[in-house]
């Protein structure tokens, strides 16, 4: 009978911890959607482009617009996602482009102070990526 007991427990506990777990917020430590991170869903990239910037709702939602438009057109350029390899230099090419027009959309929303502090950020991530593409190449 006891191993019964047990059995209820161990259940009891697992789906305790499941329902805490999915009720629970963001990581520790992490910022929260729209705060100092960046705008939801836009990942890491993203949310450095957004490191000191804490958007009001209103850039929010304009900031998540023009990202889930550039991010429509992104996987336009590469429907395979990366399964189908790195992109070619013409591909990577659109894809700097339109990440240029994302950005300029984005930068428009900002005030003025939120504005120095982004194309800073922008600076970065651009320098970046072409560490990462010589050490690639390299």
């Amino acid at each position: 009978m006891s191993w019964i007991r047990f059995a209820v427990a161990g259940i009891a506990l697992c789906a305790g911890a499941s329902v805490a777990s999915a009720q629970g917020g963001p990581p520790a430590g992490a910022p929260p959607m729209g705060q100092q991170g960046g705008p939801g869903r836009g990942g890491r990239g993203m949310q450095a482009l957004f490191e000191g910037i804490t958007l009001t709702a209103d850039q929010q939602a304009k900031v998540d617009a023009i990202n889930t438009k550039a991010r429509a057109s992104m996987q336009e350029l590469m429907p395979n996602g990366m399964q189908g390899g790195p992109p070619d230099d013409a591909t990577r090419k659109k894809m700097d482009e339109l990440r240029e027009h994302q950005n300029a959309d984005i930068r428009a929303v900002l005030t003025a102070d939120q504005q120095k502090v982004f194309d800073d950020n922008v600076a970065a991530a651009k320098k970046r990526r072409e560490e990462m593409m010589k050490q690639r190449q390299g």
